[in-house]
């Protein structure tokens, strides 16, 4: 099977080690296509392994072919790039978030349609099997129904993040295009989607968000926010996300996950285990979401093969999107003071004294902070 690597900078260039280090014997590195593909990290190797490389997708198609198309570009190339991909027969695998509007994803899975060729999206913790035997058990009801989801993360971003690839980090829109990018919609989208992802009604399926609150906040010069509280209901069921790229140190992914008959855990700073205690006081391990996070790629090969369809698909992640799309129409962008912003000790970035303190107590009490 003959695979196009499109964009080899930034998460792309995690792309290029997975295929260059893979011993996958039915696949072939067909292409690049990257008019910056100098600026990668892994250039050099990239070169040693005489992978054709394309400033157009057009230039490409017109030299090869490829069965699957690997987009790892801007969320605001996404739409153009995945239709391009399957207008030349290609299936693809697309990097999270599908698109930073509704409208596009669904323009995204009328071309699947059309074509008759899969879009999956890299929602990673999607296609972990830790993941999916949770879901497995959510839907068969082991757990109980569910009672209420909630998810912290705190990953400092400097200067820098923002001013990647040309400068779209935190913008709502570039070149006339709707960009969207926030914490929210991109670095955590993951933890933000894997909630309405385990509350969907099939393997295949997320449920959408209703009565969304949230505070938005940005330390950094951007247009969109790096800090949020979010509360909304996912089929009843009451979900809370707190995530920041502004406090002063890092804690990585955790999430509480509470059903009528157990409590679901997660801490990668803690074991990286997702771990439930039911209520008579058995305990399961689900395993770990992180492992193997480039399954998705192998995932879509096999399917393909197979004459499947990923897990993860356009379908799947539109309620991701629309939920990104109420907050960006509904819910104003506060910065924080001048006064409670702090230059790092390097001066590569800012951050919020005693902002994790905060959101780790609204995390715990479920509020947003406007209400602390």
């Amino acid at each position: 099977m003959r695979i196009l690597l499109v964009g080899a900078g930034g998460y792309g260039a995690l792309y290029v080690r997975e295929l260059l280090g893979n011993d996958r014997t039915d696949v072939v590195w067909e292409g690049i296509v990257d008019p910056y593909v100098s600026s990668s990290s892994e250039y050099a190797a990239i070169k040693s392994a005489g992978i054709p490389v394309y400033d157009t997708m057009d230039a490409f198609y017109k030299e090869h072919s490829a069965e699957l198309a690997v987009i790892c570009t801007p969320p605001f190339l996404h739409r153009e790039q995945s239709i391009k991909a399957l207008e030349n027969g290609s299936f693809v695998l697309c990097e999270k978030p599908v698109a930073p509007t509704l409208e596009e994803a669904q323009a995204m899975q009328a071309a699947e349609q059309a074509y008759g060729r899969f879009i999956a999206v890299g929602y990673q913790w999607s296609y972990s099997e830790a993941i999916q035997r949770l879901k497995q058990d959510v839907l068969s009801g082991v757990l109980g129904a569910p009672v209420s989801f909630k998810t912290i993360i705190s990953w400092p971003r400097n200067f820098a993040y923002y001013r990647r690839g040309g400068g779209w980090g935190g913008r709502i829109e570039k070149n006339g295009l709707t960009v969207l990018d926030s914490i929210a919609s991109n670095a955590c989208a993951h933890y933000l989607h894997n909630m309405l992802f385990l509350l969907g009604e099939g393997m295949e399926e997320s449920a959408y968000a209703t009565a969304i609150e949230a505070d938005c906040l940005r330390a950094n010069e951007i247009e969109t926010f790096d800090t949020c509280t979010i509360r909304a209901v996912v089929k009843g069921v009451p979900i809370y996300f707190a995530a920041t790229h502004a406090g002063e140190k890092n804690q990585n992914p955790a999430f509480l996950y509470t059903f009528e008959n157990a409590t679901v855990s997660f801490s990668e700073d803690r074991g990286s285990m997702i771990r439930a205690v039911f209520s008579d006081g058995k305990e399961a391990c689900y395993g770990n979401p992180f492992e193997n996070t480039f399954k998705k790629l192998w995932d879509c090969v096999d399917a393909i093969e197979k004459g499947e369809t990923p897990i993860c698909t356009v379908k799947t992640a539109c309620a991701h999107t629309k939920l990104i799309g109420e907050l960006h129409k509904s819910v104003p962008y506060r910065a924080f003071s001048k006064e409670a912003i702090t230059l790092t000790e390097n001066g590569d970035g800012v951050y919020v004294p005693g902002l994790l303190e905060k959101l780790c107590r609204a995390y715990e009490e479920e509020k947003l902070f406007s209400e602390l």
